[in-house]
C-alpha cells in the first residue's frame, strides 16, 4: 500500500481511537462530529484492509492489526509534529550557528569590532568573512554567503535589502602628494593616473560611468582586485584613488594617507545588507543579520 494512500487527518483520527478506544470521545479531542469520526474509521478499515475494532461492553476493542499499529504510529505522529512545530527562539548563548558573509575588503577595518560583537553574544557562534563576488544573488540563494554588505544593485529581486547608509565618493593619495598640495581641481585630479577596483562584474564603474556622463576622461594607472591592495599602492606612489568617505577613513590613518573632496560632485555609494528570502524566518539568521546590521550602521553614522 502505497503511502499516499493515506490521509496524515485520519491517521491522527486513529491514533485518538486508540488511545481513547471511544469514538465519541476521539471526535471530542479532534474537535469533529461523531458522524465524521465514524466515516474516517470507515476510509481506514478500507485502507487498511482491516476492521481495526470491534465494540464490546460501549468500548472499541483493537483488533491486532490496529495494536500492532499504536505504538509506531504514536512515535511517527510525535515525531511529525517536532518536524512542523515552530522554529524554536535562537539562543545567542547556547545556540551553535556559521554566519557566513560578504563584504567589500574596504570594510576589513570594521572586521575586528564586527566579529567581537557577535562572538561576545554568542561563544558559539562561527564567523566567515569572504569577499563580494559577481554572481552574489545566485551565491545568497544556496547560502554561501548568507549575508552581505554591498550596493543593492549588484543584486536581484529575489535578494531582501536593508540599507545601512551610503557614502560620497572623495580622492584619496598619500601625504606630501603634488595634487593635493591645493585645492584640487578637476583638471588636476585627471592629470594623475587613478587606481580602480574590477570586482569582475559587468557593471560600470561609478565614478567612470560619472566622467563618460560629463564628457570627460582619465587615465588608468593600475587595476587592482582589491581595494585595500590600491590603498596600499597609492600610499607609495602618485597614483590617486576614489573611495567612499567615510568608509575608507579608518584605512587611510592606518596607511597615511589624505582623503580630499572629489572636485567634481559624484554619485553616493549606497550599501544595504543583503540576503535571500529564503533566510527570512529562520531564527539563527534573523538574530544574525540584527547583530551585523546594527554594528555596521554606526560606521555610516
Amino acid at each position: 500500500m502505497a503511502l499516499n494512500a493515506l490521509d496524515a487527518a485520519n491517521l491522527v483520527a486513529l491514533h485518538l481511537l486508540l488511545e481513547e478506544r471511544h469514538v465519541t470521545r476521539a471526535a471530542r479531542r479532534l474537535g469533529i462530529t461523531q458522524s465524521s469520526m465514524s466515516h474516517r474509521l470507515a476510509r481506514l478499515r478500507e485502507t487498511l484492509q482491516d476492521p481495526l475494532f470491534t465494540r464490546a461492553s460501549g468500548r472499541l476493542l483493537p483488533t491486532p492489526r490496529a495494536e500492532s499499529i499504536a505504538v509506531p504510529l504514536r512515535d511517527a505522529l510525535r515525531a511529525l509534529e517536532a518536524v512542523v512545530a515552530p522554529s524554536q527562539p535562537f539562543d545567542p548563548r547556547a545556540g551553535r550557528y556559521a554566519v557566513s558573509i560578504a563584504m567589500p575588503d574596504l570594510l576589513a577595518p570594521l572586521a575586528p569590532r564586527l566579529v567581537a560583537g557577535l562572538v561576545a553574544e554568542a561563544p558559539f557562534v562561527d564567523v566567515q568573512l569572504s569577499p563580494v563576488v559577481p554572481a552574489l544573488s545566485a551565491a545568497l540563494a544556496q547560502g554561501r554567503p548568507v549575508l552581505a554588505i554591498a550596493p543593492a544593485q549588484l543584486v536581484d529581486g529575489a535578494i531582501i535589502t536593508r540599507p545601512l547608509g551610503e557614502a560620497r565618493f572623495g580622492v584619496v593619495g598619500r601625504r606630501g602628494h603634488p595634487a593635493l598640495r591645493r585645492p584640487l581641481t578637476v583638471a588636476r585630479w585627471l592629470a594623475h593616473p587613478h587606481v580602480i577596483q574590477r570586482l569582475g562584474n559587468e557593471q560600470i564603474n561609478t565614478v567612470e560611468a560619472e566622467l563618460l556622463r560629463r564628457g570627460l576622461r582619465r587615465r588608468v594607472g593600475l587595476e587592482v582586485p582589491s581595494f585595500l591592495a590600491g590603498l596600499f599602492v597609492v600610499s607609495s606612489s602618485d597614483l590617486l584613488m576614489n573611495a567612499p568617505i567615510p568608509l575608507v577613513n579608518e584605512a587611510a590613518a592606518k596607511l597615511r594617507l589624505i582623503t580630499r573632496e572629489a572636485p567634481l560632485r559624484l554619485p553616493p555609494v549606497r550599501l544595504s545588507l543583503c540576503w535571500h528570502e529564503r533566510f527570512r524566518a529562520d531564527p539563527a539568521h534573523r538574530w544574525a543579520r540584527e547583530r551585523v546590521f546594527e554594528s555596521l550602521k554606526r560606521a555610516f553614522e
